[in-house]
């Protein structure tokens, strides 16, 4: 029988060496020598992740979206933190991909 928990530990191990993550990985150690840009992406994390949360909760007012914007655009004109969103898409398209092989069975099972 085959132990699938051994194959997802090789595909984190394998993806630890993808070009994609190394890219991510220098990217943002860049934004670690930065204090400034590290601190700005460190702030706009935090205001993505409580942006969800008020989605989900119903609670979002127009205040948290015009926050959330105003630091996004601030965001966009700092060239580290740009890099880094670049080299993060690049890997979430990669997941993507791999996402889509794990699930092509289950995709083909529900087809018939």
């Amino acid at each position: 029988m085959v132990n699938i928990y051994d194959t997802a530990n090789q595909l984190e191990e394998d993806l630890q060496k993808t070009s994609e993550f190394l890219a991510l990985k220098g990217a943002y150690a860049k934004i670690k020598q930065d204090p400034l840009a590290l601190a700005m992406f460190k702030k706009f994390q935090q205001k993505q992740i409580e942006f969800q949360k008020k989605q989900t909760d119903g609670t979002l007012k127009d205040e948290d979206i015009n926050q959330l914007k105003d630091l996004g655009e601030r965001v966009q004109k700092n060239p580290l933190i740009v890099d880094l969103m670049q080299k993060e898409q690049g890997l979430a398209h990669l997941l993507d991909e791999i996402s889509q092989i794990m699930f092509k069975p289950v995709d083909e099972l529900y087809r018939d």
